[in-house]
């Protein structure tokens, strides 16, 4: 590229949308994509060497253990290697890894995945929980433009819990939703398919302020169903407020200004957890809801993007 034409680019980069920014970030991302995440981890450490520990950057090498490099902290005299206090420490096979993720990336569930990479069960369950909870906080940083904000509900699930059930086993068939306490689950996405999301400990103001305040971009409008909680909200957070009355028939205002985009985005949600997991454990939720972002997010979802994602986290 020409001089002229990357100081072009560069005094471009200011006017950019945040959609096009995303987009200037994912191709630039591809094109540095690690071929192998272990090798790019154990780079990086040895590039900028830090405790996990104490967090001291004074770590002379302390001989090899697996075949990885192992480190010692001359500070609390403790060792480590580049994955300590990571999600991916004391996992085996890491020239599989990138096998496994290609299988998230189509949702391919446990069983087949431990059959396609040659793994136990057992690994494959904890391969799959250990990479998601290195995106389980990847959101959206800003939303903007015309947002929809709604609350979609999961009944708790102890699934896999065999002993110690806080309550009697649900009948299966049964759809009595007394017998199980409702999860809230917020849900906000904006026109350009950016999504922010979270478990709600209850229902108030208060609540959605905590995951969505540094979020909202205070000129955005935002679409959500008439409630004290999310007229606090509008209030709290300073953003222009389009509010829609369902029970009385007001689904759509100014012929804009509607919900259909996030009430179809907790249609393939439930969808997805249903069909394809046949639902999952309550206390994993926010990990699913993290996968679920990434697979819907402005690009799809590939194996090089989401080891990338997994390489930011550490």
């Amino acid at each position: 590229m020409q001089s002229q034409q990357f100081q072009d680019l560069l005094n471009a980069i200011p006017v950019l949308t945040s959609q096009q920014r995303n987009t200037l970030i994912n191709a630039l991302s591809e094109h540095n994509s690690p071929s192998d995440i272990a090798k790019s981890i154990e780079e990086s450490f040895v590039r900028a060497p830090k405790c996990p520990h104490c967090g001291s950057e004074d770590i002379q090498r302390w001989g090899m253990r697996n075949q990885r490099q192992r480190f010692r902290c001359k500070a609390c005299r403790k060792t480590l290697n580049s994955f300590s206090k990571t999600p991916l420490a004391r996992l085996r096979h890491p020239e599989r890894w990138p096998q496994y993720l290609e299988g998230m990336t189509h949702s391919l569930t446990l069983r087949p995945a431990a059959r396609q990479c040659n793994i136990s069960l057992k690994t494959s369950f904890r391969w799959r929980h250990r990479f998601l909870q290195a995106i389980e906080h990847d959101q959206a940083p800003e939303l903007s433009g015309i947002m929809e904000l709604d609350e979609t509900f999961f009944r708790e699930s102890f699934k896999g819990q065999k002993k110690g059930l806080p309550r009697a086993a649900r009948k299966r068939g049964n759809d009595k939703k007394t017998e199980c306490r409702q999860i809230a689950i917020m849900v906000a996405r904006d026109r350009d398919n950016q999504t922010v999301d979270g478990i709600l400990e209850n229902q108030s103001a208060d609540e959605l302020c905590r995951h969505l305040n540094g979020r909202i971009n205070i000129e955005a409008v935002v679409c959500a169903d008439a409630s004290l909680a999310h007229e606090k909200l509008a209030r709290t957070l300073g953003f222009t407020f389009k509010e829609l009355v369902s029970s009385s028939g007001i689904r759509v205002i100014e012929g804009i200004f509607h919900l259909q985009r996030v009430n179809a985005y907790h249609s393939h949600l439930k969808q997805w957890i249903t069909g394809i997991f046949h639902g999952v454990a309550t206390k994993y939720l926010s990990h699913y809801l993290g996968w679920r972002r990434a697979l819907t997010g402005i690009n799809a979802l590939t194996t090089d993007r989401l080891a990338n994602k997994i390489l930011e986290f550490i």
